[in-house]
C-alpha cells in the first residue's frame, strides 16, 4: 500500500524515541517490501492506520470518518503524490538558489524567494548597503558586472 513510503522515514525518525515506533518501522519495512513486489502486507499495518485514523475522524463527522474509510486508498495516493512533488518543487527551488541566487532560475527577475530569508548568506548582506555591492561581494564573474536593486545582487550582461 502507498502508506508504506509516507510511514516508513516517519516512524524511523520517531523509533529514535520510542519503542512503540521502532515496532511499526519494523512493520512499515515489511510492509513497503511486500508492496514493492506486488505482495499483500502481512502486519496490516495499512489497516491498523486506516482504522486509527478513521476513528479519529467519525468522532468528530460520522460522514466524512465513512467518506474516509471508503476513500481511503485514493487519499493517501493523493498525499504521496503531493509529497513527492513538494519534495521536488523544494528541492528544485533549493537548486536555484545556490546555482542562480533566486527560486526561479537564471530569467528571473527576482520574484520572492523563500530560501533568500532562511539562507541569508554574507554575499547577500553587503548589497544591503549599495556602496559595498561589488562583484566579489555578489560572486559575479570578472567579465559580468553585477548591480544592487532592493538589497539583491544583480548581474547585468
Amino acid at each position: 500500500m502507498v502508506l508504506c513510503f509516507i510511514a516508513l522515514p516517519i516512524f524511523l525518525i520517531l523509533g529514535i524515541f520510542s519503542v512503540k515506533y521502532r515496532i511499526l518501522a519494523k512493520d512499515a519495512l515489511e510492509c513497503l517490501g511486500k508492496t514493492i513486489i506486488f505482495r499483500k502486507c502481512k502486519s496490516k499495518l495499512d489497516e491498523r492506520i486506516k482504522a486509527d485514523l478513521t476513528g479519529k475522524i467519525i468522532k468528530k463527522s460520522p460522514k466524512l470518518g465513512l467518506f474516509f474509510y471508503r476513500n481511503f486508498q485514493v487519499i493517501s495516493t493523493i498525499f504521496i503524490i503531493l509529497l513527492i512533488a513538494s519534495i521536488f518543487f523544494s528541492a528544485t527551488g533549493l537548486f536555484n538558489y545556490i546555482k542562480y541566487g533566486n527560486c526561479n532560475g537564471p530569467d528571473s527577475d527576482g520574484i520572492f524567494c523563500i530560501y533568500s530569508n532562511v539562507l541569508d548568506t554574507q554575499d547577500d548582506a553587503s548589497c544591503n548597503n549599495p556602496s559595498e555591492c561589488t562583484n566579489e561581494a555578489c560572486n559575479c564573474e570578472d567579465e559580468e558586472e553585477c548591480i544592487c536593486e532592493d538589497g539583491n545582487c544583480k548581474v547585468v550582461n
